[in-house]
């Protein structure tokens, strides 16, 4: 493990090995002893992502209706997408506002980070909203990414996800978190990233 490990006073760490990698997904076993019983933890290291979630106007957000493979359907989401090596948090944001809607961003607010599975991933995810859209006219999408954008208002995003409709966590919490932010905060003091 890449962290000091602050563990309960009768647990001993022995051992980790990498057990299966790839380019989205490394898995280890970490082998515990714990109050002298040997436990074998299964944990897993995901690339880190960022969220943007792009306001149109006051009242309508730009969303993404994706093709899902794992669950065989079209969901609406946030645009995101993995951060590149080399690449902050803030530029893989606008980045995947880009590729998956063809817009940029001008301008660029971070709502901060938070992980979706501590018990099991290594992963953190980066929050954004955007505003100031510049429409640049064409998508860049991957070889399985069918992707149309949908402008939605603020209360039909609502409505979505009070019905359980976005099934996305990212884009849950990225929704919530943005609506928030939009309603309640925006005219204050943030950390705003111009482009």
């Amino acid at each position: 493990m890449n962290k000091i490990m602050k563990l309960p006073s009768d647990w001993k760490f022995e051992s980790s090995r990498k057990i299966y990698s790839n380019k989205y997904i490394e898995l280890y076993e970490d082998v515990l002893d714990i109050r002298n019983k040997k436990k074998i933890y299964t944990r897993a290291k995901r690339k880190d992502y960022s969220t943007i979630v792009p306001f149109v106007s006051n009242n309508e957000i730009l969303v993404i209706k994706s093709y899902r493979h794992m669950v065989g359907s079209y969901e609406i989401e946030a645009p995101s997408g993995y951060i590149d090596s080399g690449e902050t948090p803030v530029e893989a944001a606008n980045r995947e506002l880009k590729e998956e809607t063809g817009y940029r961003a001008n301008n660029i607010i971070s709502l901060g980070s938070y992980t979706l599975d501590y018990t099991m991933f290594e992963q953190t995810g980066n929050l954004f909203v955007g505003y100031d859209l510049v429409d640049e006219k064409k998508q860049q999408l991957g070889m399985m990414e069918i992707i149309d954008t949908v402008i939605l208002t603020i209360d039909e995003i609502k409505k979505l996800l009070f019905e359980g409709k976005i099934l996305n966590a990212s884009s849950i919490v990225a929704f919530y978190k943005s609506l928030d932010f939009h309603q309640n905060h925006n005219n204050k003091k943030t950390k705003r990233y111009s482009h």
